[in-house]
């Protein structure tokens, strides 16, 4: 049997999704949609509204390409830009024309924002009952904080996240992660609940409702965590760089800078014993079960410290490495991006700017064997693909776009 020819598109071709979403949570989502193939229409404003984050306009010119915000750029790759002023009667109903031949509408405002517009579930699935609707909101459509704003830091406090980040032994305040992992993570699972939704559809031929909070997400993460706390009571701490639970599973400072060490169960544990020439650790009463380092890891720590301040991080590397020791360096973000692993998975592509030069920016970690990455679109224009979507999927004539633009209905 021959072998099958993979798709020349991502497995979400032929899926047409409406996207209203700002800042970062809700394009990240839809980036995500973008990259395995889908349709992303971003619906924005004909004039653009700068924001603190999120929007085109650069607010620092060191983060700035083309005359747009670099912020803006990472996220909106893959995706078409049709202006529409909800507010506007004639812009609805082009919206609601849209819906009729789209597969999802996407939004991250407040809760009845979309109500208020007329452009929520309830309305839209009398337009087309398959209509999927995905609302990511700060805290839910109901509740005692629905209509609180809502900004990563907030949620990241808020579900506890915050509590259990920074060095124990210090009295310094909590520290918030360093990337927007609440943000980050509600788009991540708004895209999966829209995936859900688009196969349950293929089941049933409905549309459904998806609702997804970064609060919740945010809580669902605390996994272990909150486990430890729901079954025995106990409220983990602040775990800094040497996991409290876990001895030997931290980060040791070397020569000339530090490196991260997962040694605490006992094979990896003896290995490590090997790569530092102290193999008599391995039989020490005081560390020679896991239980027993666990209790004596302050001793173990401050052992290792000594230990590791001989050597320098490549050094240590080597050693780790041979011995089959997990182990990293502490990478700062460009060493990082120019790791041998992230390049080797295609982690940092090229964007070719149309008007000339090019961008790079990180890629997509979902790789699949039945379909081929699509050279990666770069982030359009405000407003560039309107009369196309027009035109190409409504059937407007120029006429008609012509009398939206002076009822200020697109831009």
């Amino acid at each position: 049997m021959m072998e099958r020819q993979k798709q020349k598109k991502g497995p979400l071709e032929g899926v047409r999704v409406l996207d209203l979403t700002r800042a970062l949570a809700g394009p990240y989502g839809s980036l995500i949609l973008g990259d395995l193939g889908a349709e992303v229409i971003k619906i924005e404003t004909p004039q653009e509204v700068a924001m603190e984050f999120g929007s085109r306009t650069p607010l620092d010119p060191r983060y700035s390409y083309g005359g747009e915000d670099v912020y803006f750029l990472s996220v909106n790759r893959n995706k078409k830009s049709l202006t529409l002023n909800l507010k506007v009667p004639q812009a609805r109903q082009v919206f609601y024309e849209l819906t009729k031949k789209s597969d999802v509408v996407f939004d991250n405002f407040r809760p009845d924002v979309m109500e208020g517009l007329g452009v929520d579930y309830e309305s839209l699935k009398k337009v087309n009952p398959r209509i999927i609707c995905c609302s990511l909101t700060g805290f839910g459509p109901s509740g005692p904080y629905k209509d609180r704003p809502a900004f990563d830091l907030i949620i990241q406090a808020l579900s506890g996240g915050i509590s259990i980040t920074g060095d124990p032994d210090s009295s310094s305040p909590p520290v918030r992660a360093g990337i927007a992992v609440a943000d980050l993570a509600g788009g991540m699972f708004a895209a999966h609940g829209i995936m859900a939704a688009l196969y349950s559809r293929e089941r049933t031929g409905e549309g459904q409702k998806v609702d997804v909070s970064l609060l919740d997400g945010q809580i669902s993460m605390l996994g272990y965590v909150a486990a430890y706390y729901l079954v025995s009571g106990v409220i983990q701490g602040r775990i800094g760089t040497r996991h409290q639970n876990n001895p030997v599973y931290g980060a040791l400072k070397t020569k000339d800078g530090y490196v991260a060490i997962c040694a605490h169960r006992g094979p990896f544990w003896r290995n490590l014993c090997r790569a530092m020439n102290r193999e008599e650790l391995i039989n020490d009463p005081r560390f020679d079960t896991d239980m027993k380092r666990h209790q004596n890891a302050d001793e173990i720590w401050d052992l290792l410290g000594e230990i590791f301040a001989t050597r320098t991080t490549l050094e240590w590397l080597g050693r780790l490495l041979e011995r089959d020791v997990p182990c990293a360096p502490i990478n700062a973000v460009d060493a990082a991006l120019n790791d041998p692993q992230v390049l080797h998975s295609n982690m940092i592509v090229t964007l070719k700017r149309p008007e000339g030069g090019e961008i790079r920016l990180v890629g997509n970690p979902i790789k699949m064997s039945g379909t081929t990455q699509q050279p990666y679109g770069y982030p359009v224009k405000l407003g560039q693909n309107t009369e196309e979507i027009l035109q190409g999927i409504l059937g407007y004539s120029r006429q008609q776009i012509e009398e939206l633009r002076r009822n200020q209905a697109i831009g």
